[in-house]
């Protein structure tokens, strides 16, 4: 099923449990990305349970709001106790879990990934619904589109600079990622794109000194700063390659989960453009 047909379908399911009576009480998230989206939708006393990694500011943006809400480990085990009238969770949630509670007559909704701005504003219209919170939803897109505005302003007539997302492993971000357009409506250039790379990949060293990026963009609260791997993003050539200059800095947790922080994400780059 392509992802265009799977967000009608998904509107269509949401919508019809948005219909059926009373907004769900005690509601559990199955992936970080729903945790972040329920947080910001959903007061605490309606949330039954997050993953553990909503508490974990590495990870989390609404690390926060998590103070009091219990966090399961993804286990049904641990989930069906909660007595939820709601599970939300993504496509890539531990699917053993989704299978055993739809089997106990649970409802259980999963969501694909966000791979461009305008899904992530329906997979917030979506959540929205799901959890009786349309207004809600609509606030946050919003708030989303005006960033992202104030962004466009901020780069507006600028000459598009050369940049690249790099991560341990020299892990990048290509052309058919949210992370893309991220790049792009800050008004950057996505070297990974340019450079043929379509998902996601590996840019070695020597290739991104060949390429001389304008502006590379590392994650700002990376977790193992020591690890072998880390060592590509804080590796003498590029240090070199920068002279100078620092690296562009975005807090991991404004684009690790495709979703509206996206926005906040967009307007860090045009702030730092020089």
């Amino acid at each position: 099923m392509s992802t265009g047909l799977r967000f009608l379908l998904i509107a269509t399911i949401t919508s019809s449990l948005a219909w059926a009576g009373d907004k769900p009480q005690r509601i559990v998230s199955l992936s970080l990305c729903t945790d972040q989206l329920l947080l910001m939708l959903v007061d605490k006393e309606r949330i039954a349970a997050v993953t553990h990694l909503a508490t974990d500011n590495n990870y989390s943006y609404m690390w926060k709001a998590t103070r009091g809400i219990p966090a399961h480990s993804g286990l049904a085990e641990e989930i069906v106790p909660l007595t939820p009238d709601l599970i939300i969770g993504s496509r890539y949630s531990n699917s053993n879990s989704v299978s055993m509670l739809r089997r106990l007559n649970h409802p259980v909704l999963t969501f694909d990934s966000p791979t461009t701005l305008l899904q992530v504003e329906q997979f917030t219209r979506e959540i929205g619904s799901a959890v009786g919170e349309p207004e809600r939803a609509e606030q946050i897109i919003a708030t989303m589109q005006s960033e992202i505005t104030k962004a466009k302003s901020l780069v507006a007539g600028k000459t598009e600079l050369l940049a690249i997302s790099y991560a341990p492993n020299g892990f990048t971000a290509g052309k058919h990622t949210l992370k893309n357009e991220i790049i792009e409506a800050a008004g950057y250039r996505n070297l990974a794109a340019e450079l043929g790379i379509e998902y996601y990949g590996n840019l070695g060293i020597e290739q991104l000194l060949y390429a001389r990026p304008d502006v590379i963009i590392v994650d700002e609260d990376l977790p193992n700063q020591n690890s072998l791997a880390q060592q590509f993003t804080v590796h003498p050539a590029l240090q070199r390659l920068l002279g100078e200059r620092s690296p562009t800095r975005i807090p991991g947790n404004y684009w690790l989960c495709p979703g509206p922080l996206a926005a906040k994400a967009i307007l860090a780059l045009a702030e730092q453009r020089q």
